[in-house]
This record gives structure tokens, C-alpha cells and sequence, in this order.
């Protein structure tokens, strides 16, 4: 921008090229991170963020840093200016700052803290995670250069850092899973790692199922599962006007001013609201998955595929111009609450029709040039041009809908002992478990304002008949045989104490050894009664479900030899 034969120039339209679209980069410098936010604990980051608002791109590293005063805003028509702390400086100019090799975990968290509740209910704290908890820091996860163990980013000073892999996610796709995952440290015993056999486990599971799937059980934290940007939303605290323009819902789809609680509590006070993750199936394996819905105004074009969004200030406006003078765009009054949450939301078809003519009212009072172009309402993948007419867009199988994302999650692992299984396979192969058969919203509202639900086991495409069989097994069928092994191992005892009784009273003419079985007897069965009458104590001396699942080969010999 700065070569004047490039033909662009600061803040014009520049061919509508997004990165130079009412750009200003000559003036302002190019924004990019820089060293020090991850390797200077003492950097400053609101300071920083205060000159990104001033636009004063070029200067935020030398603020942020703490080694000078900037002042002037480009943002304002002012040159900025630098003045510096001398004594920051040595005696001959240079400067030696607390540089530390391996960032902090609050740097990292600096950036990734906040999108990471939005999007995935993370919550990165030791109560949550037992990754924190053991001391480990982002980077043992997410190395960087010669620390790195994928060849892509290992070369010396290659200053790639190690991602993973989101199917919401595209940026250098090239890099995907180049962190180092869970086998990188539990089948070798890295950072101390306790190594994980899963002896009891079928290998099936391990190649079909993400280690997430059974050690992220229930999220702590929510996160948003629908984000609507299609009607005001009144929410209090919400710090920016455009943001008023997204609506969102959490995973019990209930009505969540996220930036209003975000604001008014900040990062650390986020409410504890547990609940359990959608399951998908992607790249081969069952993942746990935030899946994120959508409904937003959009502007379809002739003879083409894809579909544009009107500038969210003009959405934003025409809302609040409504707001004041109900006869402007009167047809939104007709979108309004149907579910009582006291947040508007666009289910019914005349609210559909109201919505997609009132902004085709807006683009044209605008001035927006309209040729071959038609307003559209999108939920999901559904694409209306009338509050009766749609229709589908593909979308991928672990989708909600192919205008926005899934997050896997990756973070905040629950200890070995809170994992799904641990009570056997019955966690999971159950007609109440989740797993298998909880609802999994297919659609965030029907005519009603209801969710369009559908089962987990159809997500995952499994067969409803299958995970019903599998349920049947291991909850009704699997306990019937251990009660008819128990029934044979006593009838076995029975008739052998009857036998012993017998044969005693044929061989022997001493009263007392004639009644020693009988006093046997007497003190097996009630040491039996004991035992089973205290839950705790028959869980400490008989064998549980858990015990018994991860036995089956075991189990099997036993009802063959006794029978």
C-alpha cells in the first residue's frame, strides 16, 4: 500500500479486496503479534489493546512491552510519537528484558482464554483439568521449534507452534496435530504420565473412540451452542452496540447474554454450569464436540452458491430505528418472544417473511444496488426466500450447520477415576446413558420455539436397533448371567456341603466332627448376610460391574467350569 504503484490507497475501497478494503496499513503498520506478548511475563496487554484502538498498530509492541510512552492516534489524524523510559535502557542503548523461553501459561491465556469459553466452555484452571493441575503448561502440549516432536515444526528456530486439528477450524491446515496428543505422553510416560493400558478395554473402542470422548464426560463451563445474529437482543451489560446483534443460546438452549456476563463478571467468576458434550463422529473417531447452530439475514445471489451477509451496522440500525419509531420497518413487530425467555427469536414463517422484507426495505433505503440479488433468511443449513420456502445447503456430517463451527474439546481432561467407564460398560451401553441416547438438538427452534431434537446414536451414525441390543446386553441380559453363575457357584457349595454333611455322618462316630460342617455352613452363610447387607462393605469384598466387565474372558471360563 505503501508503493504508489499498487494503486491502492489508505482507508478507500481498493477493488473490495478484504485486506485492503478501507485499509490503512501504510499509515497505521501492519497488526501481527509480536515476541514479547508470550515471552515477557510483564507485558502489559490492555495497553497494548488501547493502542490497537487508537489504530496505532506499528506502536503497540513498544507500549505493550513497557519500554516507551505513545502518544498521538492515527485513529484521530495524530502521528504518533514515542517517548522512551531511559532508565528501561543500558548505558550503550540496548535493552535486556526478562525474556523466558518458555511462555507462561497467562500468556497464552491472554489471547485464547476468552473465545476459548465461547466456544468450547474451556476453562483452563487447575479445578477443572488435571493437566493444570499436575503443573503441565500449554507449550508441553503445543511446542514450538526444537522442543516440538512432528518433523513439520521441529527444525531449529522454526517457530511454528504445535496445533491440533478443529473441524470448525482452517487456518494452516497444514500444521493440523502437530501438538502432541494424548498417546504422545501416556504410552511413553512422558512429564510423568501414568501409562495407559486400558487392558480391560475391547480394541475396538481405541480405534473407534477419541480419548476425549470417555475423559471429557460433562463440560464445567458452557458455551454457546446457537449464535443468532438476526434479531436485537436486550440483554443488559452488553459493552458494544454490535453486539447487540447476537443472540446466544447455551447447551440447555436457554437464552445466555454471554457478553453481558462476560463483562460484568470477567474471565475468572464464569458460572459453573456442567453438562454433557454432543458426540460426532470426524476423521474416523467419536469426538466430544461443541456444535454450533446459526440463523443470520443473508443476500443470495444469482447463479451463485454462495450467499453474502448485509453489513451487520445496517442490521443493527434498522433494529434501532424500529425501536424508536415504530413505523419504520413495522413488520418487525411481528417478531416476537414465543418461548417466554424475554428474548425475541424468528421461528414462525411470518416472522420469517417479516424479517427478509424489512431488511430488503433497509438494503434499498440504503442506497445497496439490488440487481440480481434477493434477501434470504439461514438457519442452519436451511436457506429461506419465504417463511414456506427453503431450501438445503450440504453440510458435513458432524455439522449443526455449514455456516459455523464445531470445536472439539481438548481441554479441561477429568482424572482417570471421573471418566466415562469407570463403573463398567454400563456408562455407556445403557437405555439411560447419554452417550447413546440423549438428545442432541437438530435444529434450535421449531413453530413453536421449541429445539428440534434427534437421538445421539443417529449423530454418530449408529444403527438405533444395534445401540439398542448393546443396551440390552450390558444392563439387562449381562446381570441375568451373573445371577445365574452366582445361583450355580451356591448350588455347587450347597450340594457340596451336603455332600460333606453326609459322607461325615457315614465315616466318623464323633458328634463334634459330625457337626462341623454344619457350624461351616452356618458361618459362610452368615458372614454372607453381612456382607451384603452393608453396600460399602460388599463393594470392598465382592467383585463389582466395573470388575467384572474388564473380565469377561475370566468370567466365561468360571460359568463353563462350574457348569
Amino acid at each position: 500500500m505503501a508503493n504508489p504503484h499498487s494503486g491502492l490507497k489508505p482507508g478507500a475501497e481498493n477493488h473490495y479486496d478484504g485486506d485492503y478494503y478501507k485499509a490503512r496499513w501504510s499509515e497505521t503498520g501492519v497488526l501481527e503479534a509480536d515476541c514479547l506478548i508470550c515471552h515477557l511475563p510483564e507485558y502489559d496487554m490492555s495497553i497494548r489493546q488501547q493502542q490497537l484502538k487508537k489504530l496505532n498498530f506499528r506502536w503497540a509492541a513498544t507500549a505493550g512491552a513497557g519500554f516507551g510512552e505513545v502518544i498521538g492516534s492515527i485513529a484521530q489524524g495524530q502521528a504518533p510519537m514515542v517517548k522512551y523510559w531511559k532508565e528501561k535502557f543500558n548505558a550503550d542503548g540496548t535493552i535486556s528484558p526478562h525474556i523466558v523461553r518458555e511462555p507462561r501459561n497467562e500468556s497464552c491465556l491472554a489471547c485464547h482464554e476468552k473465545p476459548g469459553w465461547k466456544k468450547r466452555g474451556a476453562n483452563f484452571r487447575a479445578r477443572t483439568d488435571v493437566h493444570i493441575r499436575a503443573g503441565l503448561k500449554c507449550v508441553d502440549c503445543h511446542p514450538a521449534g526444537s522442543f516440538a516432536d512432528d518433523a513439520r515444526i521441529s527444525g531449529k528456530e522454526e517457530h511454528q507452534i504445535g496445533k491440533g486439528d478443529d473441524p470448525g477450524g482452517h487456518v494452516r491446515d497444514d500444521l493440523d496435530n502437530t501438538c502432541r496428543d494424548c498417546s504422545s505422553c501416556h504410552s511413553t510416560g512422558q512429564f510423568g504420565a501414568p501409562i495407559a493400558k486400558h487392558e480391560w478395554l475391547p480394541p475396538l473402542h481405541l480405534h473407534e473412540i477419541a480419548c476425549q470422548t470417555c475423559h471429557v464426560p460433562e463440560r464445567a463451563v458452557k458455551a454457546a451452542q446457537v449464535q443468532a445474529s438476526d434479531v436485537f437482543n436486550p440483554g443488559a451489560k452488553i459493552p458494544t452496540k454490535g453486539k447487540h446483534l447476537w443472540t446466544f443460546y447455551g447447551p440447555d438452549m436457554k437464552y445466555w447474554n454471554h457478553y453481558g456476563e462476560l463483562e460484568m463478571m470477567g474471565y475468572d467468576d464464569k458460572p459453573t454450569d456442567p453438562y454433557p458434550p454432543v458426540l460426532v463422529r470426524y476423521q474416523g473417531k467419536i469426538y466430544p464436540v461443541n456444535r454450533v447452530h446459526s440463523a443470520w439475514p443473508a443476500i443470495m445471489l444469482e447463479g451463485k452458491k454462495g450467499l453474502m451477509q448485509p453489513r451487520m451496522s445496517d442490521v443493527y440500525r434498522m433494529w434501532t430505528q424500529h425501536q424508536k419509531d415504530p413505523t419504520k420497518y413495522p413488520l418487525l413487530a411481528k417478531i416476537v418472544d414465543d418461548n417466554g425467555d424475554n428474548v425475541p427469536e424468528i421461528n414462525r414463517a411470518e416472522e420469517i417473511d417479516a424479517l427478509i422484507q424489512s431488511v430488503a426495505a433497509m438494503l434499498q433505503a440504503t442506497g445497496y444496488p439490488m440487481e440480481g440479488k434477493q434477501v434470504v433468511w439461514v438457519m442452519d443449513d436451511r436457506v429461506y426466500t419465504s417463511g414456506s420456502n427453503f431450501r438445503l445447503v450440504p453440510k458435513l456430517t458432524w455439522e449443526a450447520s455449514p455456516y459455523a463451527n464445531v470445536h472439539k474439546y481438548n481441554h479441561d481432561i477429568y482424572p482417570a477415576k471421573a471418566a466415562l467407564g469407570v463403573n463398567g460398560c454400563v456408562d455407556c451401553h445403557n437405555p439411560a446413558s447419554r452417550v447413546f441416547f440423549g438428545r442432541v438438538v437438530k435444529y434450535p427452534f421449531d413453530e413453536h420455539a421449541q429445539p428440534v431434537t434427534m437421538a445421539q446414536y443417529e449423530l454418530i451414525g449408529l444403527s438405533g436397533f444395534w445401540a439398542k441390543i448393546g443396551a440390552w446386553r450390558e444392563t439387562y441380559i449381562k446381570p441375568l448371567v451373573h445371577g445365574l453363575l452366582i445361583a450355580l457357584v451356591c448350588s455347587f457349595v450347597v450340594l457340596a456341603g451336603a455332600f460333606a454333611i453326609a459322607r461325615s455322618e457315614m465315616e466318623t462316630s464323633k458328634p463334634m466332627l459330625r457337626m462341623l460342617p454344619w457350624v461351616i455352613g452356618f458361618a459362610l452363610a452368615t458372614l454372607a448376610f453381612i456382607v451384603t447387607a452393608q453396600p460399602e462393605l460388599a463393594s470392598y469384598a465382592l467383585p463389582g460391574r466395573f470388575w467384572l466387565d474388564a473380565n469377561h474372558f475370566l468370567i466365561s471360563l468360571i460359568i463353563l467350569g462350574t457348569g
